[in-house]
């Protein structure tokens, strides 16, 4: 039983891959790229969150580009030349792209003038005038003479409520 064991303990540290810490400023470029690059395996993982093959194949690469030298723009630049524009996790600020960027905060802007423009008209109508009283001494129009809203919605449902109140 013994030898068993030591004969698994001598094989292990053979089949173990070595790894090589970075220094901290590399590491922190490291995770700057692998959080930006999209595992072409896995759908909707960045190579930092896969454990795919390939992503710890990308890895592996990164640090060694980044051990030699190379700059964090020049690895990206491999990186889609090799895979295309898709690895990339952000769409690019450039070209047909760019519209990525711009039309969701565009969106934002004009439904939030969209919304303050509604508010400022609907404090703004004026008040003025008598209310319009129906049978039974319902109030059937606001003042100025404009139906209620919910009379409008029950006209477009078709129901009576103002019938059915007066049962």
């Amino acid at each position: 039983m013994a030898c068993a064991a030591l004969s698994i303990m001598s094989v292990a540290p053979a089949s173990a891959q070595t790894y090589e810490e970075l220094p901290p400023d590399l590491e922190e470029r490291a995770q700057r790229i692998y959080s930006g690059v999209m595992c072409p395996q896995c759908a909707g993982q960045t190579i930092d969150e896969s454990n795919a093959p390939i992503a710890e194949a990308m890895r592996t690469a990164i640090q060694a580009q980044l051990r030699n030298g190379a700059s964090d723009d020049a690895i990206m630049d491999g990186l889609v030349q090799s895979y295309g524009e898709s690895i990339l996790a952000s769409p690019p600020t450039r070209g047909f792209s760019l519209l990525a960027w711009l039309v969701p905060p565009l969106a934002l802007l004009l439904g939030a003038v969209a919304v303050f423009i509604t508010i400022r008209n609907m404090r703004g109508r004026s008040v003025t005038g008598p209310a319009v009283v129906g049978d039974a001494g319902i109030v059937v129009a606001a003042p100025g003479g404009a139906p209620l809203p919910f009379d409008l919605v029950d006209r477009e449902l078709g129901e009576d409520t103002h019938a059915a109140e007066e049962r």
